[in-house]
């Protein structure tokens, strides 16, 4: 199965006649409250439950680094990153929202060896990152005027992936974690950097109607 960026058809006429506290409950559940949301594109090479495993594309994005505890930089990068899509950059241009917002421990710069290997800091800081609309590239998106802000190319790479809904809380998102990497070790795939977690909606966004995701990317 493949999916790849869809939108939502505005102007549908079953929209006609909808009352106005339906259509702000309606627009709070969509991804990030908008009527068009572009997501990478992927394929789904099993399915387990709530754990896919997923080969993903290059896509580009914007990517902040941040300190704090996830919660908290989660909401600092969000604002530094959501300035430079509303037109903080060279060009004043605004560029779609896309989803997931995708955050990862940063990971330590060590010495050369052989081999060469890299863990988390465990220094509390994030890489946080707004994937781009795939009309853009590395070269082509728009250069950010905020110096903190990085154009990178999010290698296309297999992952696993757990979907859930709640809070954004870490034990919500450890929980999840915990399941995910027993389901690596059951099925004999092995890990091949910091898991990312992924968040699909606003913050206004119900618990219950959130999606959310940890990512683990895997060996090929």
């Amino acid at each position: 199965m493949i999916h790849t960026p869809q939108s939502i058809v505005r102007g549908n006429p079953r929209w006609l006649g909808i009352t106005a506290a339906a259509l702000i409950a309606l627009l709070a559940n969509l991804p990030f409250g908008a009527l068009a949301i572009e997501q990478p594109s992927y394929n789904v090479l099993s399915t387990d439950g709530p754990i896919e495993v997923r080969q993903y594309q290059d896509m580009a994005a914007a990517e902040v680094t941040v300190a704090g505890d996830r919660s908290a930089a989660t909401r600092k990068a969000f604002r530094i990153l959501f300035r430079y899509i509303s037109g903080d950059n060279q060009g004043d241009s605004k560029i779609e929202m896309t989803a997931p917002v995708r955050q990862q421990v940063e990971p330590a710069e060590i010495a050369m060896t052989a081999p060469v290997t890299q863990k988390p800091a465990g220094n509390g800081k994030w890489r946080v990152a707004f994937y781009l609309p795939s009309e853009y590239t590395v070269r082509t998106a728009p250069r950010p005027d905020d110096e903190r802000i990085r154009i990178v190319n999010v290698k296309g790479k297999k992952v696993a992936a757990i979907r859930f809904s709640g809070m954004w809380t870490d034990g919500n998102f450890n929980r999840h974690l915990q399941t995910l990497k027993e389901y690596l070790s059951k099925n004999g795939l092995q890990a091949a950097g910091a898991p990312v977690f992924a968040y699909f909606n606003a913050p206004f966004t119900l618990p219950p109607f959130r999606r959310n995701e940890v990512q683990i990317p895997l060996s090929r």
